[in-house]
Order: structure tokens, then sequence, then C-alpha cells
């Protein structure tokens, strides 16, 4: 009995409390369907306020339709119209340039016109230059005709005058080498050549010492006599040469035979003659002036050869002419 007692209790208390979870769970659902209900009257009135705010936005839409309608058609008309503006401008253009190039027709023949008067004022002048010109040429022909006559006989004149000086300048210069050479002659042996006179001063008249350059106190009164002869004349160059033996090495020959040919200078110098004239070249031994190895052979090859000339010209081909002779001569002694 009892325990039906507690069953019964536990049961109304599960009763109780599941009635009670129904009445609070139906107690939230009425308040949620109160609050949908509000939301669904939010949402109709916010439908409501949306179709009216459609009904606007067609009404614009169809006024903005008609309002595109309506561009659409003022710009087909625009467009119309500026085609038609186009139209008239293009005609206008073609008409402009139909008068331009008119006009530029119309200049071209004036420019024509003026050319083919300048052309012909031009040819005017050309062919009256042309017969002055003729006049001028045929009467500078007959000036230059007389110039060169008058020329030619004054060239003549001046050539025979020419010719005559040129004679009377070698005439004084033959004489003036025939004067010197037989001054010189009677000192030593001298010879005439193309380029002036050779003097050939051998141990006969200066002698030089083995192996010395120094002049010896008898070579002094033969060189005296030479500066005695060169003072009295001018207009020449005088080139003193020294040779030696062929004794000793290149060398020394050919510093000892410019020696010589110093010394020689330094006196003529000394006497007198002009030293802006006188030159001095060493050859060494490579002239002689006679061939051989003998004490009297070498003797006669240390000497000292003066050229006076009176053009340029190379001794060398003097001095091997001389020693042609030189070797004729022997040859014909022999």
């Amino acid at each position: 009995m009892q325990r039906n007692s507690i069953i019964a209790i536990v049961a109304a208390l599960l009763v109780a409390i599941v009635g009670f979870s129904i009445w609070r769970h139906m107690t939230q659902l009425s308040d949620q369907l109160g609050n949908l209900s509000q939301q669904v009257d939010t949402l109709d009135e916010k439908l409501v306020d949306a179709e009216g705010r459609a009904t606007q936005a067609e009404s614009r839409a169809t006024q903005a339709e008609t309002r595109a309608d309506q561009a659409e058609t003022a710009k087909t008309e625009a467009m119309e119209r500026a085609e038609a503006a186009a139209l008239r401008e293009q005609l206008s253009a073609q008409q402009a340039q139909q008068a331009a190039a008119a006009r530029r027709q119309a200049e071209e023949r004036e420019q024509q016109a003026a050319a083919a008067r300048q052309e012909a004022e031009a040819r005017a002048v050309a062919e009256a230059e042309a017969r002055t010109a003729a006049e001028l040429k045929q009467r500078a022909a007959e000036e230059a005709k007389l110039e060169a006559r008058l020329a030619a006989v004054a060239a003549e004149k001046e050539a025979r005058q020419a010719t005559i000086e040129a004679d009377k300048v070698r005439q004084k210069l033959q004489n003036e080498l025939d004067r010197m050479q037989n001054a010189l002659s009677r000192i030593a042996k001298t010879r005439r050549t193309a380029l002036g006179l050779v003097m050939t001063l051998g141990s006969d008249q200066i002698e030089f010492d083995f192996n010395k350059a120094n002049l010896r106190p008898e070579n002094r009164e033969v060189l005296s006599r030479i500066a005695g002869v060169l003072l009295t004349s001018d207009n020449y160059a005088l080139q003193v040469f020294g040779h030696t033996d062929d004794i000793g090495s290149v060398e020394v020959n050919q510093r000892l035979s410019e020696q010589r040919a110093d010394s020689v200078r330094g006196y003529l110098v000394d006497a007198g003659v002009d030293p802006n004239v006188v030159t001095t070249k060493g050859l060494g031994k490579t002239s002689p002036l006679v061939e051989g190895s003998d004490p009297v052979s070498r003797q006669r090859n240390r000497r000292v050869e003066l050229a006076i000339v009176f053009s340029e010209g190379e001794y060398e081909t003097v001095a091997e002419e001389e020693a042609e002779e030189e070797a004729e001569e022997e040859a014909g002694d022999s």
C-alpha cells in the first residue's frame, strides 16, 4: 500500500514536471509566434512599401524609356541634320577646291605668260650680249695678236740680251778660270774640269811626314802663293781634300786625312782667304794618286788637293777623272 502511494506520488511529480515543461515550452512558442507575427507584419509593410517603390521605379523606368526613345529620335534627327551638314560642307569644299583649281590654273597661265615674256626678254638680252661679246672677243683677239707680236719682239730682244749677258758671264768666267789656271799652274799641277779647277799638291809641293798632319816650313811658301792668287778672285768655293797612304787602319787614315785638310784650310784662312768659302773633307786612303806600296808611291799619295769650283758638283767625280788621267800618264811614262 505504501509502495503504491510512493509510485503515485512519483508519477504525479513526473506529470507535474512534464506539464510544467510543456507549459513553459508553449509559452516560449507563443512568444516566438508573437514575434514572428510582428516580423510578418513588418515584412508585409516592407513588401507594400517595396511594391510602391517598384511601382514608382517602373513608372520612372517607363518615363526614362520614353525619354530614351525621344533622345534616340532626337539623335537620329541630329545625325540626319549632321549628315546633311556634312554633305553641304563636302559640296562647299568641292566647290572651293574647284574654285582654287580654277585660280591655280589662272595663276599658272599667268605665270606661263610671264615666263614666256621673261624668256623672250632674256633671249633678246642674250642676243644683245652675244653680239657685244662677239665684238669684244674679236677686239680682244686683235689686241691679243698685237700684244703677242709685241711680246714676241720683246722676248726675242730679251733673249738676245740674255744670250749676250750669258756669253759675257761665260767669257768672264772663262777668262777668270784661264787667269787662275795660269797663275796656279806656276805653283803646282792644275787641271781644268767642267766644274772649275783641281790643284794637286803632291810631295813636290807639300810633303807630310808619315802619320803627321803638321805643315813643314817649306810648305808654307807654296800655300802663301796659292792664297795670293785666291785673294785676287771672288765668287768661287774652295774645297780642301786630304789623302793618306795605305798604311794603317781605315779609321786612323780617315782622321789623319781630315787633319791634313784642316791644316791647309787653317793656313789659307790665316793668309786672308774667306773662311766661309773654304770647306774640308778627308778621303783617307780611298783615293790613292798612284798604285803601289813602295815608299815613293806612298809619299805621293800623302797629299792635299784643292778644288776651285764656280758651280755645284761632286768632287769625287773630279777626283776619279784626275786619277784616271794620272794613271794614263803613268802608263805613258812607263
